[in-house]
């Protein structure tokens, strides 16, 4: 096995392992997390951190290049070129982590006239602070983003996938012992740029010893600015696009008075059953994204394209389907043990946001595609234009739904754009087989629905509020659909993949049973 498809496979099993923790801890944590920090305490936290996140727009859209051009310079023209770029980007990402920095303050100082009217003189105070440390890790972020990009261009899949857990693991201990504390949301606002600190640390000594890749500030290839910022540009309208989407939405609730902390809460709730969903399905296609540029810069078919993009969109989809449908099924009971009472309308958050999310998360390596090509110019216009109309509609339905009327919208918009434009574009302009792409990851979806219904029926006479009722159930849900597919929808490669590991642990368990004897 080649050292590349060792740290793939191995990176794709650590990604899998990490977002299994990911999922999985906060199942204990978010609860006590919950507790200890109130309804009001959380939502002011949620709040802070969706505003700071506008600030992730300054880098222009820039980093989504660090990657392309690392491999590109390495490819065509070897090392000392791959470190010239990656000096160029490192002196780019010190200006942004500044201008960040600054541009941040300024925000900090001016929180009081959207939030005047919604929040109290001490949770304004309070905000201000949290808005300070989370601005200070997002500075720090961009100062050191080109040595992740590095480990990722390198396809460095172990290690990154090593610190990803640490992270996932670390962060919520962290949380934990500054709220047991008594500091609060500041507390987990201070562990979390610690915890960045040293993360990045890790980073810097990695890529130097490791992958032996410096940055080169003499003779920086100035003249290629010009060509990553328009390549980036489009990128940036991108962001700017699911920015809006993804939180304009608690930027606002934040703002009526009548929602407020309380509203921020409810919506964020039900948003992180969709971010659940969105980490597990990218799971594969995030490892990939080199491969794609790889294959796009060695001229591979339209043909071969379209049949990566099937593979791993049948990949994603086995795990969209099950989740989304799993979540539908049993989401009420599930909330009510996860959030307790008082989040009932974070279930409808979740149901109008995972069903439309669906659709670009199995056509994620589309994207990977068109990015590689250095097309994505008309997604990148298409999906602000509908963003913008999606900000505009959610403020009128805010005030007549409330946060499901927010969610419902951004929804629409999702379905608007990813599902019918964007398919018509991957189609008719990228030359991409999305008839045969639909008709593949059709069959997927047609188990889980089938088993919805029944499984719902059966809410009848089966008591789901039962916490112990309500985890047999999932069990079961989860055995049944994986046998099913196993036996009526899975290709050889597919079932190759899902029984292989299966079948080792199986031979392992007996070769030791047979020892023994």
């Amino acid at each position: 096995m080649s050292e590349k498809k060792s740290q793939l496979k191995i990176g794709v099993v650590l990604n899998y392992l990490n977002m299994g923790l990911g999922n999985l801890i906060p199942i204990f944590y978010t609860p006590i997390m919950l507790a200890l920090l109130g309804q009001n305490e959380y939502g002011l936290y949620k709040l802070s951190s969706s505003l700071t996140s506008y600030l992730s727009l300054i880098s222009l859209g820039i980093g989504s290049a660090v990657t392309r051009y690392l491999i590109k310079a390495r490819t065509e023209d070897g090392k000392e070129a791959e470190e010239k770029i990656f000096g160029l980007f490192m002196a780019i990402f010190q200006i942004i982590a500044i201008i960040t920095f600054i541009i941040g303050i300024i925000l900090v100082f001016n929180l009081d006239i959207w939030y005047e009217n919604s929040l109290s003189v001490t949770e304004l105070r309070r905000m201000k602070i949290l808005v300070f440390f989370m601005v200070c890790n997002m500075a720090l972020g961009f100062s050191m983003s080109p040595y992740v990009s590095a480990v990722t261009a390198h396809e460095r899949f172990i290690f990154l996938q090593c610190m990803n857990i640490l992270s996932t693991c670390v962060a919520p201990i962290l949380n934990l012992i500054v709220l047991f504390c008594g500091y609060a949301s500041v507390g987990m606002a201070i562990s979390s740029l610690v915890l960045g600190i040293f993360t990045r640390v890790f980073y810097y000594i990695f890529v130097k010893r490791n992958i032996r890749l410096k940055p080169r500030y003499r003779g920086l290839p100035i003249y290629l600015i010009k060509e990553i910022l328009m390549f980036s540009f489009w990128i940036f309208l991108s962001n700017v696009g699911s920015q809006l989407c993804n939180a304009t939405d608690i930027a606002m609730i934040g703002a009526v008075p009548a929602l407020a902390t309380v509203g921020v809460a409810v919506y964020n709730i039900g948003s992180t059953f969709n971010t659940i969903v969105t980490s597990l399905a990218t799971g594969v296609s995030s490892l990939l994204t080199p491969r794609a540029n790889l294959m796009v810069f060695q001229g591979s078919s339209k043909q071969d394209l379209s049949d990566m993009a099937i593979k791993i969109g049948r990949l994603q989809a086995y795990i969209v389907a099950l989740i989304v449908f799993g979540f539908i099924t049993f989401g009420q009971p599930f909330i009510q043990f996860y959030a307790g009472s008082g989040y009932e309308d974070s279930y409808w958050v979740a149901i109008f946001m995972m069903i439309p999310g669906a659709i670009p998360l199995v056509q994620s390596m589309c994207l990977s595609i068109i990015v590689a090509e250095n097309r994505h110019r008309f997604r990148s216009i298409v999906l602000l234009g509908i963003t913008i109309l999606n900000v505009i509609v959610t403020w009128i339905l805010l005030h007549i739904w409330g946060v499901a009327g927010a969610a419902l919208m951004t929804g629409i918009a999702l379905l608007l754009g990813n599902g019918l434009v964007l398919n018509w574009y991957y189609w008719k302009k990228i030359e991409l087989d999305i008839p045969r792409f639909w008709r593949e990851i059709g069959s997927v979806f047609i188990i889980p629905l089938i088993m919805t219904i029944i499984f719902m029926a059966t809410g009848v006479f089966i008591n789901w509020y039962n916490i112990w009722t309500l985890m047999v159930g999932i069990v079961i849900y989860t055995i049944v659909f994986g046998i099913l597919n196993v036996l009526l929808v899975m290709n050889d490669y597919e079932k190759n993949l899902f029984l292989t590991p299966i079948r080792k642990l199986y031979f392992k368990w007996r070769r030791k049973d047979e020892l023994k004897l």
